[in-house]
């Protein structure tokens, strides 16, 4: 199938408002590991797949502002290569594989480079070009960028059946991880369970590296080691991971109990990240700031920690003193497409709110319409987070230390999906369980498969 890519190219010509002259986007080259002629696996650069669909390394593209031609520049035919790799597609055929109007071989780029009256490429791109040519100024080069990246955070409805299809992939694994669940068993097999999964679905490349901790080990936000022995069937086991399929991200997490049974304590940290998750869903939808879904995570976290009696005091007190940051320290979410985290440095480049409880949004903007989104609170019992709240003789008022004693084993929770922003809502991509009582339901059939086996 050849992706709509064209539809991409459009969209970026169109937030880019220019008249004349060419856009040069560089794909990745093929590296080898350090004084080895073993390859690196290979992984096209984003803007490049977004604008050509094309995986493979050595490639350029050229755009014509004004025409909107598109062609795909492949690399010259090597015979070493020729040898080891076996034949390259031809230009013809590239041609027809791809959504572009014509390829040529990048011994022809810098004559066809002379004659544009300037040329545009990405600020942060290595992109080697003749003396004779007009380069673009850095302004209009970052004006490119910024067309790019407004272009990507709204998803064509074929981009988002691909990451539903990712999505779908990941949350059957997520659900196969749950039932593989027990006892005796270690983090790594886990992790195993969840990129066989992935791979047999033809997702062979994950969005990043997944994040398997157990106990303790799930306080740690991005904890990867994943190689711990998995004894207390009361501890919790924290599960983010998400295959990428077709170049499109997934992003998942599932928190659940070891045993298959929640205790009382995970419950109700569970359930209080549970909600913070479903009021933040509720108010998604175009012209949302995204700020402000954060600020009712924050909210719904702090009602439920002075519930439990962790947290002691008023509620606009805790969150005006950044209270709550010690125990959910990270933004609500992210956008997500080609990339996991999607168009990081632009989303990121307005001005971070300088606050405990604001500083790591990963964005500060107004959604809109077919972004895709994470919304993925948490709340972790993180002693290097935490200590410095209670031993601070400003803060230590407000929290209970026998209460947090009580609750401190839960490790951490955390609850991931992905959704598309509507214009009056949004609907949701991920398809694992999350309700308490559907989590224990399928790890208690899968123990019930395994002792009729036994």
């Amino acid at each position: 199938m050849v992706l709509a890519t064209r539809q991409n190219v459009q969209k970026v010509l169109k937030n880019f408002n220019k008249k004349e002259g060419v856009i040069v986007v560089k794909g990745k080259e093929l590296k080898e590991r350090d004084d080895t002629d073993v390859e690196v696996d290979f992984r096209q650069e984003s803007s490049f797949y977004y604008l050509t669909g094309c995986a493979e390394p050595g490639f350029s593209v050229v755009i014509d502002v004004a025409t909107e031609r598109i062609q795909l520049i492949a690399p010259p035919v090597n015979p070493d290569d020729v040898v080891w790799m076996g034949y390259p597609d031809s230009l013809e055929t590239l041609q027809t594989k791809y959504d572009v109007d014509e390829a040529i071989y990048s011994t022809e780029l810098d004559a066809r480079l002379k004659t544009a009256s300037v040329v545009y490429t990405i600020p942060h791109f290595n992109v080697t070009l003749n003396e004779d040519v007009k380069v673009a100024s850095e302004e209009d080069n970052k004006a490119l960028y910024a067309a790019i990246c407004e272009a990507r955070i709204i998803k064509a409805d074929w981009e988002i059946d691909v990451m539903r299809k990712a999505n779908k992939i990941s949350s059957d694994a997520h659900i196969k991880v749950m039932e593989a669940c027990t006892t005796g068993i270690n983090e790594a097999d886990l992790y195993a369970i969840f990129l066989n999964e992935s791979n047999r679905h033809g997702a062979f490349f994950q969005s990043y590296m997944p994040i398997f901790g157990s106990g303790m080990n799930a306080a740690t936000l991005h904890y990867n080691k994943n190689n711990a022995s998995i004894e207390n069937p009361t501890d919790m086991i924290l599960v983010d991971a998400g295959c990428e399929y077709n170049y499109y991200a997934s992003d998942i997490t599932r928190t659940f109990p070891v045993g298959g049974k929640f205790t009382e304590e995970a419950a109700t940290i569970y359930s209080i990240v549970l909600d913070m998750q479903k009021a933040c869903i509720a108010e998604l939808k175009s012209g949302a700031k995204w700020e402000d879904i954060h600020t009712t995570a924050l909210e719904v976290a702090a009602e439920g920690l002075i519930k439990t009696g962790i947290l002691v005091g008023e509620k606009q007190e805790l969150l005006d003193k950044d209270v709550v940051a010690a125990f959910f320290p990270h933004g609500i979410g992210h956008m997500i497409g080609i990339d996991v985290h999607d168009v990081p440095k632009y989303c990121t480049s307005v001005e971070r709110i300088d606050r405990p409880s604001y500083r790591y949004l990963r964005m500060r903007r107004t959604l809109a319409a077919n972004n895709v989104v994470t919304v993925e609170p948490g709340i972790y019992f993180c002693e290097f987070m935490i200590d410095p709240v209670v031993k601070d003789e400003k803060t230590s008022k407000y929290i209970n230390k026998e209460m947090l004693n009580k609750y401190k084993s839960v490790g951490g929770i955390r609850i991931e999906d992905n959704l598309v922003i509507t214009e009056d809502g949004s609907y949701n991509l991920t398809t694992v369980p999350k309700e308490i009582n559907e989590i224990e339901a399928i790890m208690e059939e899968a123990s019930s498969k395994k002792r009729k086996l036994d």
